[in-house]
Formats: structure tokens, C-alpha cells, sequence
């Protein structure tokens, strides 16, 4: 994951103490700044409860959550209704819950002979049956393997040989695509439907392969004995096998054992001001919260918090696995406390409520901003403009069910300007953090209470935090901010407008390397690749680049990947670049490309049809999509919208892309033009350089020929 935003100087309104502090016997190593820890935990910690240290794994927290509050809401879904439509929520109990995973686990032990550390794979939306599956597999030690339930054949085939399943956890409609690799698999004995069998389902896997064994979820869980006793991980098994979703070659299966998995999930709820360290009643976020389930579980930022709910018995209410119906429908209806996602999905919400007040006119616009500056100064007093809230607030409040308490946000960056929205407007705070799935998710969090924008907080209690020098980049531990405006912009690797003020001070940059009881084993079966990252002393080495703030937070600036010059020598971090143009309301995606042979950028451009077709609109121009992104006046509008945010974001002007290509012959129906479909995007999300370039290669050549030719006229 990949939490990026022009830094945070720090140097305004800074609290007292520092974030973060030097481990102070920590070695003086060359080319290298001291690690530093959270302030407030100087020893690294690997638990949740302080007076309870025994409960140092998931399937620990969640049975003594479901000993202590059997009777509370643990998983809940939508109904189905006879019409077809969902209804309201229906909920299992911790005690329910803990139960069925008990008897599941026994059967997949002594039923289907899945050994102690044999693996369970998942392959489903999310669903109380998805998280059901993995807390049984833990209740007997097995290892949990989920596979995002947007892959294919060809990813399913992968994993499920190079981990060797012998058994996979599945819905119906995934049923076709597991028995297609199925075919080249022998490792599987075993598909389990989380639907109830029929006929049909046994003569397609009969026909198929005639070995494998089907069986439902509930056929297990009825084939358990009554009272059976669990046989969960030690702190340092082998608990979960996360598979990246590799942006270039084969997916890589980081394997995390039982205390990495809650590690992470403690460090979290440990930085919440009110929490005391021994009892979730003292928690201002996650007593009693209601989390919506709907980021992949196969991600290490979901699957995290699922942890981190369980440990709070807090109750967990799935999405019914329709993306458009997210905030329409299932939001109102499950009222969720607790709202975690990626900027993106924020964005979203963000241009919906703008577009609605531009299609509403002048009048409407200036109330939101009278209301939305007023609600800004009161927040600031530690107070909410009551009148402002009755007026306008509390009606977009309840698009999200009206009862968010905090935003959780992280695997993308967030603007200032979308933080401060999100925040005012929802009265909430809005936590960003940092982590990959090679430290289980998480590893740097801001406080809810931390009101500065730009970074991402300060190391998680159970993570120290250092930067190493990157001279080819221009970063170093020893930086220090540059003493004039011009030598200012001489060093390309400072981003952002020039701060006089911070003339002169300390800034330590560098690559972020992180180490603490959340960092992974290794990758399976990669033993040069695990080495590549995880050095002999612990330290992993994510290939982002990190700048400690005079606060003690860290900023994440860059990237030690996906960096390449142009052709007069210019080093390009084309993430930035894409962060940057994609804040224009026109884009819904971008990709950026360059080469060490061309003068300039390039990009490929899927439009945000709302954003566009409302412009056009109030514009005079006809059409469809397709018809009106043809036309010279909104190809300028948009290209002179991306250009803007790109200006307005500090980036240089060889740094903005000279031409784009905006698609709109093959759209998916979310508006997209990548998507995992087309093995343009990751299932988490990250776009496929290579598979990008290949599938628009025509298009880029068509665009630097362009550039070529206008250069060449204006020389003639």
C-alpha cells in the first residue's frame, strides 16, 4: 500500500511533544537516520491488552471477545426479501459465531484431513461466511489463504498450485472458474459452497473432475460433533498466506504468522487517546462500533480491521457484493460507526456532493461554503455550528447512515482538501495510515486527534521506523531544508512551494524501512525475493520514500519504483504524477507514461461521465460520452483540468503530461477503463504498467507522433 501526500512541514500548531522519538542506544550507522518509535511507546508492543498478554493471537481476541459478549452482534447481511430486494440486516452472535467456527474447523480437520498447517483457501465476496472460514481454519491451526474474488483462471490456477490447496471455500458463481483451473491442479481434493448443494452443482463438478469432493458449508458444520475443543496457532505459526497482487509478474504469497496478524490490529487500537490498554469500554471508536465490510478481503487493510473488530466484539456488516448499491442502499441501511476505504471511494462521495450543489445553482453553493467555513471554525473550538448542521449537514450526513464516528483511510494518498471535506462535513476525524501486506497491513497511523494534513502519523506501537539514504534520488537522512527560494528549485526532489520558515531545519528523507513483531516471515517459496526486501537484521524494506516532519510524522513523498528519466535527464516519479492529475473532478482514471527516448509525458484518460455530461450540459454541447470526449472543447477542458491540479499540486512543468488519449470505446459499467477484467488493474486496485502499455501502444505512439509533428511545425 501506498499513502502518499505533499508533506506536512509540521511547523505550525504543533503539539508539545514529539509524534514519534530516536530509539536512543540505536547504533549511529552511515547513510542511515536513527529508528524511531511512537512517543508513547518507547517498547515495541505486540498485544492489544496489556494486563492480558496470553491473548496474543486473532482466534485468542475473538474467543475471549465471543466469552465475554456471546450475546452481541458479531456478522450480519441483508435479508433477501420475496421481491428479490435486500432488507434489513440479520445478525449472528459472538456466541453463534464462535460456535459454527468451532465446528467448521473440526470437520475441515477430521472430515476433509486439512492437517495442522495445511492450508484453506477462500474465494468469495465478503460474506459472515468468508470470515466464518478463516476464523475455523484458525481454530485449528490451519493456514489461511484467500484468493480476491475478481481474479480469473489463470491467478487461481497460480495460487492454488504454488501454495498447493487441497481444499477451497467458494460461492456458486465462482464454482466454473475454480473447476476451469481445477483441471491443471491435482493439489485440490477438496471445493466446499457456501450455498446449499444441488444436483446440478455435483454433476458439474462430477463432469469436471471426478476426484473432487463437494460438500457445503453448513454439511460440515452439521457433521461436527457437539462440544469439540479448538486447536488454534501459537503466537508464531504460520497463520495466513496474503498474495500480492503483482503489478508486473506472478503474485507473491507473503506468509504471516498469528502475532504479525495482531500486531498490527493492536497497534491500531492501542493509538486511540481514550483507550486505556486493558478494556474496550474506554474506546471512543470501537466500543460497540458497526464496521461495512466491503474492501477485498484478500487485502491486507481489510482483513486487518476484521481483526481489529473482532478484538473489540464489535459487530461486522457485510455489503450485499454490489458496488453501486455501497452508499445507496447498504450504508442508510447498516448505519456504520466506523467508515475505512481508500481515498478513492471518499473521492467519490466528495464529487457526488459537489456535482449535486452545481446542478442546484449559485444560491446552494454559497450556503454549503458559508456553512461548511463556519462548521470549520467551530470544529477548530473543539465545537459544531449546530444551526448550520440542522440546515444542511446532518441530511448529507445521512448518506453514509449518519453515525460514522471515523474515516480510516490508507493504500492511496488523500488530499488535504478531501480530508478537510470528509471531516467538516461528516464531523468526524479522519485517520490516514501506512502499511503493505508484508507488514500485515499497517505499520504508521495518524491519531484521530492529530489535526495536521500531509502525513501519515507517527510508527504504530508495534513498529520502529528508520530511512535510509537514496543518493541516486537526491534523499538523504542528513537533508536539511534548502536556505533559499532558488536553491530551493534547483533540488528537484523537494516537492511543493517553497516554505521560508522552514529554512534551514532538519528534514530526514529515505527510504522507509520498518521493523516490529507485524513484519512478515518471508515470501513462500521466494527465498532471493524475501531476501531482496527483509534484510539480516529484521529491517523491511518497502521502496517507498519517507520524510520525517519536525513533529516527529512522517510524510510518504516518492517512490523508489516506477521512477524513469526522459530523454534530457529529468527523473520522473509517475505515481505523483497520476496522483496529482487524477484530483481533476473529469478524471475517473489515469495512466501515466513516459520513456528515457521522449521529451514529455503522455497519459490514457477514462472521463468521470457524471462530471463530464454535467458540464456539457450547462455548456450547450450534444451527446453521449463518447460523442462529446470527441470534441476540441471538452478534450481542452479536461487536459486543462489536469494540467491545473498538476500545477496546483507543486509539480514541475516537464512533470505534466503534454497529451492524453481519453477513452470511452471500452468502458466497463462502473465508467472504468481498467479494470481487473481486463488485466489492466491488480484485485487491489494498482494499475499493470506492462498490460497498460501493450494494450495502448498505438495510442501513445499516436500521441508523441503528434507532439513530434507540432514541435517540428513550430520550429519551421
Amino acid at each position: 500500500a501506498f499513502s502518499a501526500c505533499l508533506p506536512y512541514w509540521g511547523h505550525k500548531g504543533e503539539r508539545e511533544a514529539p509524534l514519534s522519538i530516536e530509539v536512543v542506544d540505536a547504533p549511529e550507522i552511515e547513510g542511515e537516520g536513527k529508528p524511531r518509535r511512537n512517543a508513547k511507546f518507547p517498547t515495541l508492543v505486540s498485544t492489544p491488552f496489556i494486563s492480558r498478554p496470553e491473548l496474543d493471537t486473532p482466534w485468542a481476541v475473538f474467543s475471549d471477545s465471543a466469552a465475554r459478549n456471546g450475546a452481541k452482534d458479531c456478522l450480519g447481511h441483508r435479508s433477501y426479501e420475496e421481491d428479490g430486494t435486500r432488507g434489513d440486516y440479520i445478525w449472528e452472535s459472538y456466541a453463534e459465531v464462535h460456535n459454527k467456527s468451532v465446528a467448521l474447523g473440526y470437520s475441515l480437520s477430521k472430515v476433509c484431513s486439512i492437517p495442522k498447517g495445511g492450508k484453506v483457501g477462500i474465494y468469495c465476496v465478503n460474506m459472515p461466511e468468508w470470515t466464518l472460514s478463516m476464523l475455523a481454519s484458525w481454530s485449528q491451526s490451519q493456514v489461511c489463504v484467500p484468493l480476491y474474488d475478481s481474479v480469473g483462471v489463470d491467478a487461481v490456477r497460480y495460487i492454488v498450485n504454488h501454495a498447493a490447496l487441497p481444499l477451497i471455500i467458494c460461492q456458486r458463481n465462482k464454482l466454473q472458474t475454480l473447476l476451469e483451473a481445477a483441471k491443471d491442479c491435482r493439489s485440490l481434493r477438496h471445493i466446499v459452497l457456501v450455498e446449499g448443494l444441488t444436483d446440478e452443482d455435483s454433476s458439474t463438478v462430477a463432469s469436471s473432475r471426478k476426484d473432487l469432493r463437494l460438500w457445503s458449508l453448513q454439511q460440515l458444520i452439521d457433521l461436527s460433533p457437539g462440544d469439540v475443543a479448538p486447536s488454534p496457532h501459537s503466537n508464531t505459526d504460520l497463520a495466513t498466506i496474503l498474495y500480492t497482487s503483482g503489478t508486473t509478474g506472478d503474485p507473491k504469497g507473503v506468509m504471516l504468522t498469528a502475532g504479525n496478524q495482531l500486531s498490527s490490529a493492536a497497534g491500531c487500537l492501542l493509538i486511540d487517546p481514550a483507550f486505556d490498554g486493558d478494556s474496550v469500554d474506554t474506546s471512543t471508536y470501537f466500543k460497540d462500533a458497526i464496521y461495512m465490510s466491503y474492501l477485498p478481503l484478500a487485502h491486507s487493510f481489510e482483513l486487518n480491521m476484521q481483526i481489529l473488530i473482532l478484538s473489540c466484539a464489535s459487530a461486522i456488516g457485510f455489503y450485499q457484493g454490489d458496488v453501486r448499491k455501497l452508499v445507496t442502499h447498504d450504508m442508510p441501511c447498516l448505519k456504520p460507526t466506523i467508515m475505512a476505504g481508500v481515498p478513492r471511494v471518499f473521492s467519490r462521495i466528495y464529487d457526488k456532493v459537489m456535482q449535486g450543489l452545481e446542478s442546484k445553482g449559485a444560491v446552494a453553493r454559497f450556503l454549503f461554503r458559508a456553512g461548511f467555513k463556519a462548521n470549520q471554525i467551530a470544529m477548530d473550538r473543539g465545537g459544531r455550528a449546530r444551526a448550520w448542521d440542522a440546515i444542511l449537514f446532518n441530511k448529507l450526513q445521512a448518506v453514509l447512515g449518519g453515525k460514522v464516528r471515523i474515516f480510516l483511510t490508507g493504500a492511496a494518498p488523500m488530499s488535504g482538501e478531501l480530508h478537510n471535506f470528509l471531516k467538516v462535513t461528516f464531523n468526524a476525524p479522519v485517520a490516514q495510515g501506512y502499511g503493505m501486506t508484508e507488514n500485515a497491513g499497517a505499520a504508521v497511523a495518524m491519531t484521530p486527534d492529530l489535526k495536521t494534513v500531509g502525513t501519515v502519523g507517527a510508527p504504530l506501537p508495534c513498529t520502529e521506523v528508520k530511512l535510509i539514504d537514496v543518493p541516486e534520488m537526491d534523499y538523504k537522512s542528513s537533508d536539511k531544508y534548502p536556505s533559499s527560494r532558488q536553491d530551493f528549485d534547483k533540488q528537484v526532489s523537494f516537492k511543493g512551494l517553497f516554505d521560508s520558515s522552514m529554512v534551514d531545519l532538519p528534514i530526514p528523507r529515505g527510504e522507509v524501512c520498518i521493523r516490529g513483531p507485524n513484519v512478515m516471515m518471508g515470501y513462500l517459496k521466494l527465498e532471493s525475493e524475501t531476501n531482496a526486501v527483509l534484510d539480516s537484521q529484521g529491517w523491511l524494506h518497502t521502496g517507498d520514500i519517507g520524510q520525517w516532519n519536525t513533529d516527529g510524522s512522517l510524510s510518504i513523498i516518492d517512490r523508489k519504483k516506477n521512477i524513469f528519466k526522459l530523454a534530457q535527464g529529468e527523473y520522473i516519479a509517475v505515481e505523483s504524477v497520476e496522483n496529482a492529475v487524477s484530483k481533476s473532478k473529469y478524471v475517473l482514471q489515469c495512466w501515466v507514461y513516459g520513456n528515457s527516448f521522449e521529451t514529455s509525458l503522455v497519459a490514457i484518460v477514462a472521463p468521470d461521465k457524471d462530471a463530464v455530461l454535467a458540464h456539457c450540459q450547462k455548456a450547450g454541447i450534444q451527446g453521449d460520452l463518447a460523442t462529446v470526449c470527441s470534441t476540441d472543447a471538452v478534450q481542452k477542458l479536461i487536459f486543462d483540468d489536469m494540467t491545473s491540479c498538476a500545477r496546483s499540486s507543486g509539480l514541475r512543468g516537464y512533470e505534466c503530461p503534454k497529451s492524453i488519449f481519453i477513452e470511452t470505446s471500452d468502458l466497463n459499467e462502473l465508467g472504468q477503463a481498467f479494470s481487473v477484467a481486463n488485466e489492466c488493474l491488480t484485485p487491489s486496485f494498482k494499475l499493470r504498467r506492462p498490460q497498460l502499455l501493450h494494450r495502448y501502444a498505438d495510442k501513445i505512439d499516436a500521441m508523441y507522433e503528434n507532439l513530434r509533428s507540432v514541435a517540428a511545425a513550430k520550429i519551421e
